[in-house]
């Protein structure tokens, strides 16, 4: 860093500068990398796959894939309303659900899963492609609630990773896939527990997944 910055160049390329480091060293980088680039007054252009360094470093994320921008918008634009299924998945989006939608009220609608499961989600893309048909509901493991609420379904534990202050789970419900969990709440495998998630939290594309 200190060799590109001596000559008080008008633009600074940073290609994954932090991959080959410890967890710690990491985010102390990225605050010094941060001071830096106010320090200097010039543009950075900084290449990563790391979504937290992205959303941390960043003024404005350019989320590409094979070449072609996908969404640019400031980190938290990108973070709540990922304008593709491959930005969501880029952003922690690990549920990706084959849906069916059952309603649809302008953005507002009530998908269908496998085994009767009824949910609602908000619709990221023109209203017309959610009348009927095939989706995909795109949900971060850190937005599902336990507990009973709205349109919760029941799930079973299959595994427990606990890491702190939380825990990721994996769960099964009628969805072919395990969905991932994240909670504060103590469960074990095995255990029975329902699950639910706000309207807003999950994101619906058209098509298939």
């Amino acid at each position: 860093i200190a060799r590109a910055i001596v000559i008080e160049p008008p633009l600074i390329l940073m290609d994954e500068p932090l991959s080959n480091l410890d967890a710690k060293l990491r985010i102390e980088m990225r605050s010094e990398i941060r001071r830096i680039h106010r320090a200097q007054g010039c543009s950075t252009v900084y290449v990563t796959h790391d979504q937290d360094e992205a959303l941390a470093m960043a003024d404005r994320v350019v989320v590409m894939k094979l070449g072609v921008v996908q969404q640019v918008g400031t980190p938290q634009e990108v973070f709540a309303r990922p304008a593709t299924l491959d930005v969501a998945r880029f952003m922690g989006y690990r549920n990706v659900l084959p849906v069916q939608v059952a309603e649809a009220n302008g953005l507002a609608v009530t998908l269908q899963g496998p085994g009767g499961i009824r949910f609602a989600g908000t619709g990221m893309e023109a209203a017309p492609l959610f009348q009927a048909g095939q989706a995909v509901a795109a949900i971060r493991p850190d937005e599902i609630e336990i507990g009973d609420g709205p349109l919760a379904f029941a799930s079973t534990v299959e595994t427990a990773e606990y890491g702190g202050r939380e825990w990721l789970l994996q769960v099964k419900t009628a969805f072919d896939d395990l969905l991932y969990v994240r909670t504060s709440r103590a469960v074990t495998p095995g255990d029975q527990v329902r699950l639910s998630v706000p309207p807003e939290r999950v994101l619906v594309y058209a098509g298939e997944a």
